[in-house]
């Protein structure tokens, strides 16, 4: 039994290329575009695996720092909300202090601050902070994303790899 995921995901790869890809010659093209697909996926998780709770790790705190300042923003005209944000925070400051911590923990509680900041900023609508929130956001959210450039850029997908940072240089300073 292979004993860790990169090499079962690795030799998971290999058999895939060297044994199915070739009995897949005569394939309909849509076998063949879904199984790429399916290389191209199991490649970049294999890339990605090492590096999976230093993102979300990362993605949690900078989401808490974007909570903050929603809360900051809204408390007065929303307490109620504010109240039940700044309980989420502490969830999640929790959460980042315990090493040991599942990643699915990360996740929730990510999924819980994203929810509720997002039911703020539609209730903004119309209210005297919602350019400030909105330039909150947009300012949160341009920070992060050479971040999620950088950890899709295996994919291929991105127009300007050659700008971003490589993911071992972002985690090194985290």
């Amino acid at each position: 039994m292979i004993q860790t995921f990169d090499t079962q995901l690795e030799v998971s790869l290999r058999a895939m290329r060297d044994v199915v890809a070739p009995a897949l010659n005569d394939a309909e093209s849509h076998v063949l575009e879904q199984f790429g697909l399916v290389l191209a996926t199991l490649e970049f998780m294999r890339h990605r695996l090492p590096y999976a709770r230093s993102l979300h790790r990362l993605e949690l705190t900078h989401l808490l720092s974007l909570s903050e300042g929603v809360r900051s923003l809204v408390a007065d005209d929303q307490p109620a909300l504010a109240a039940d944000l700044g309980q989420i925070e502490a969830t999640a400051r929790t959460d980042l202090a315990r090493p040991e911590i599942e990643i699915e923990d990360y996740l929730v509680v990510g999924r819980k601050l994203r929810e509720l900041i997002g039911e703020l900023i539609r209730l903004s609508n119309g209210k005297s902070y919602e350019k400030e929130l909105d330039q909150l956001t947009l300012r949160n959210q341009k920070e992060f994303l050479p971040l999620q450039r950088a950890w899709f850029m295996p994919l291929g997908l991105d127009s300007r790899p050659d700008e971003l940072p490589s993911i071992e240089e972002i985690f090194a300073d985290n």
